[in-house]
């Protein structure tokens, strides 16, 4: 009996260190987080297989193992399963477009639109930058900000004509928008953001696309005298709201350029759009052109409640300049002492076709 004791004790001691060694390990290589949509989680790398779930934008996994373009991982709920590599995002650039989105939560809007195609959103400009996310067509978004960058051909990336830039750089926009998920999807990210349709849970996210990507969503009124001008326009604000008998009238601040993309200045000429009661219709109240302008322009109110914007030149001083909308008169003017420093001519251009609803 001893003897079987003195086997017994060291077999099972041997079969306890075999099974502590060749126990289930949770060791990872690393974290990385969904970078697009929705991603389907697959229970092996094979072509016939079974999905196991979905992923979605901005949930974080281990990385279990490698093989060729796809990646073993693990959720946050204990699945394992295999993602396409390119589905994923490594921690730094995950870093990177967080903070990219604290800094153009309080930028102001410049303009709101909607994506053409399907389109890219990249970490910085440029097509070859990172690309941190991919809009559908038809996304709302939110401009915020304005450059520009080499233009470089890229066969996933093409205007809906096909045809090739004809200029050496081209406009990027950085613009703020929605990651969407299906109703009921839920992750720690997604309950801090908002909502904008009763269940869709949604996640906010912020990058730079091509700025002729994004089709802009002008009021009329902006739409008619832009292209009566020949201008690009860049930028719009609603500066104020009159009375009128069809019902109140917003008068209208343009940002524009004229020429091609690509360029230095982020605008170069600015409109203002002021509704012509008598006649029903809207007339050009403003023009300034040659500018050098920068964005963001801001939209605020004077001392006595009238419309005021304000800018930056893109010069070697960066100076700012204040302008003021009094009924249909723009003025630029001097913080301090208030007084004029350029009065416009308050001569309209040729007015834009009447329309009862701008």
């Amino acid at each position: 009996m001893k003897r079987k004791l003195l086997i017994a004790v060291p077999l099972l001691c041997l079969v306890g260190l075999l099974a502590w060694w060749f126990r289930p390990k949770h060791e990872t290589l690393g974290e990385a987080f969904v970078s697009e949509r929705s991603v389907t989680l697959w229970g092996r790398v094979a072509q016939v297989r079974e999905p196991l779930g979905m992923l979605h934008y901005g949930d974080r996994v281990s990385i279990i193992a490698r093989r060729n373009d796809n990646i073993e991982v693990r959720t946050a709920a204990g699945a394992v399963g295999w993602v396409d590599a390119r589905n994923l995002m490594d921690p730094v650039l995950w870093q990177r477009s967080v903070k990219l989105l604290n800094q153009v939560r309080t930028m102001p809007v410049q303009a709101r639109g909607r994506t053409k195609v399907s389109t890219n959103l990249r970490v910085e400009p440029g097509r070859t930058a990172p690309r941190l996310y991919q809009f559908g067509r038809g996304v709302p978004v939110e401009i915020v900000g304005r450059a520009t960058a080499d233009w470089v051909q890229s066969t996933e990336e093409r205007d809906s004509s096909g045809e090739l830039a004809e200029t050496k750089k081209e406009d990027w926009f950085l613009a703020r928008g929605l990651a969407t998920r299906p109703p009921g999807e839920n992750s720690a990210r997604a309950a801090e953001a908002n909502t904008t349709q009763p269940g869709d849970q949604t996640v906010p996210i912020s990058g730079w696309v091509i700025g002729r990507f994004i089709e802009l969503d002008l009021p009329g009124a902006v739409r008619e005298g832009a292209a009566s001008a020949n201008l690009r326009p860049l930028a719009w604000f609603e500066l104020n709201r009159i009375s009128d008998s069809s019902g109140d009238k917003p008068q209208y601040l343009v940002a524009a350029a004229r020429g091609p993309e690509g360029q230095v200045c982020d605008f170069n000429a600015l409109r203002v759009y002021t509704w012509y009661a008598k006649k029903t219709r809207y007339e050009t109240a403003y023009i300034e052109n040659n500018l050098c302008g920068q964005m963001p322009v801001s939209v605020g109110k004077g001392p006595k409640g009238e419309p005021e914007f304000r800018f930056h030149v893109m010069d070697g001083n960066k100076e700012e300049r204040v302008y003021r909308l009094t009924q249909t008169v723009v003025r630029r003017i001097r913080e301090g002492n208030d007084s004029a420093a350029k009065r416009s001519l308050v001569k309209a251009a040729k007015p834009a076709k009447k329309q009862a609803h701008p």
